[in-house]
């Protein structure tokens, strides 16, 4: 079973928003299922069937490796969001290790906080947001970018941890694990020794590091280097 990335062939869009972190789309694909991996952010994905209705769905944050299954005869357009970015109608919390379709108002519009919105396209995305934005159904909390960047901020740490789950769904710490396990991905498609990953990583040990790994990834580190060689 193989990670997204190694199954589909991404297009990115790049936008200025503050709000969005990346825009993509892809096409269907014959492969039944995929490694979804844990990600801090969350995002909207506009899956377009050739046959059948377009479905709208609220996806993530994730917390874990999971297996997902791949709607057949479908495209996908995706809209992630940067951290600390939310809907105050629509809490993360309830989307962590789910995914929410949103009701449909008509066959080309969904029903989203109070009013009935077109769905995005690839190309209008960002404008999408950007509405979205200036109605007040999206926002961005300060806090969080000022907390993941070590900036002093002038609120209590339980403040910070509250404010933290209500813009992510997640606690600062769950982020920094994740976002460890990346790392720890990376030094070892890069070539690092097992060992050295451990160390530049900061994990106690080597089981430690692959727990966290076969977690959040869903592959060991073995996996992980004998997929790239």
């Amino acid at each position: 079973m193989e990670w997204a990335n190694s199954i589909f062939s991404f297009e990115n869009r790049s936008s200025p928003s503050e709000f969005i972190r990346r825009i993509w789309r892809t096409r269907g694909v014959a492969d039944k299922a995929m490694i979804s991996v844990a990600t801090p952010y969350w995002r909207i994905i506009i899956v377009n069937h050739s046959r059948g209705p377009t479905m709208v769905v609220a996806r993530g944050p994730e917390t874990r490796a999971s297996i997902v299954e791949i709607p057949q005869g479908a495209d996908f357009i995706g809209i992630e969001f940067e951290m600390g970015t939310f809907m105050p109608d629509l809490a993360t919390q309830s989307l962590v290790d789910v995914g929410r379709e949103f009701d449909a108002a008509s066959k080309s519009r969904i029903k989203l906080a109070g009013s009935s919105w077109e769905v995005p396209t690839y190309e209008n995305a960002a404008d999408f947001v950007a509405a979205l934005a200036r109605r007040g159904a999206l926002v961005r909390d300060p806090v969080v970018g000022q907390t993941l960047l070590r900036e002093p901020v002038a609120i209590t740490e339980r403040s910070v941890q509250r404010r933290f789950v209500r813009a992510t769904g997640l606690t600062y710490g769950t982020i920094r694990q994740i976002e460890r396990a990346g790392r720890a991905a990376e030094l070892l498609a890069a070539g690092t020794f097992i060992h050295r990953a451990v160390e530049i990583a900061g994990y106690s040990d080597q089981a430690h590091m692959t727990r966290s790994l076969r977690r959040f990834l869903g592959k060991t580190p073995g996996k992980l280097i004998s997929d790239d060689t």
